[in-house]
């Protein structure tokens, strides 16, 4: 008998329903359902573990997929922050390693990637969150975040391919940089994308 298959978007749903119960057990054990799970959650859910010893939530993160609503998940900015917070790893994520290193070559950043680039882990973590925080510590002025974004725009489209430029333009588009006068061409680093459904199941198969 021929087994019949399931749609890969209820595979999808299945696996974040598993990984969002993994998430929220608690420490005997016990899993329990939030009262706002049915509300709009990150795809890959929340978890109390570290993201460096979470490898399912980190190939969660890893994932970029085109939902039937067109938008890419999980969202852009859930993957750069998956990006800073795996940057101590001996083996960083290389392309999340290309994008914010080509950050800090723009002058807002420093216009210097060597720290960014450094072989040691603790040492480049270190580096990507010092920055950060110095940053935006004492706020940024509209001119400061206009040019941010366009430095964020020109390393999407000098490293991404594909779906990942998607999922960075859905991200600036939905800033509205308009509202704080910024001239940013959001669409810069975007290309038509589809990801058929035969895909989607390959990337899920591996954890179904």
């Amino acid at each position: 008998m021929r087994q019949a298959r399931l749609p890969p978007w209820i595979l999808l749903s299945a696996w974040c329903w598993h990984l969002r119960l993994v998430s929220s057990q608690d420490d005997n054990g016990t899993s329990t359902l939030s009262p706002n799970l049915l509300l709009e959650e990150p795809l890959c859910g929340y978890s109390k573990r570290n993201i460096d010893e979470d490898p399912l939530r980190r190939h969660c993160l890893r994932q970029c997929i085109l939902g039937d609503d067109g938008i890419v998940y999980p969202y852009f900015e859930e993957w750069e922050e998956y990006c800073r917070e795996t940057a101590g790893m001996m083996d960083w994520d290389p392309e999340c390693r290309s994008y914010l290193c080509c950050l800090f070559g723009c002058e807002v950043w420093g216009g210097d990637s060597t720290l960014c680039r450094s072989e040691d882990p603790v040492e480049r973590y270190n580096f990507l969150q010092e920055s950060q925080a110095q940053m935006f510590s004492a706020g940024i002025t509209r001119e400061q975040r206009c040019t941010l974004e366009k430095c964020n725009a020109y390393c999407a489209k000098k490293v991404f391919m594909t779906c990942r430029e998607t999922q960075y333009t859905q991200q600036c588009e939905k800033s509205n940089p308009r509202l704080y006068g910024c001239d940013v061409n959001c669409n810069l680093a975007a290309r038509h994308f589809r990801l058929g459904a035969a895909v989607l199941l390959l990337v899920l198969k591996g954890f179904l």
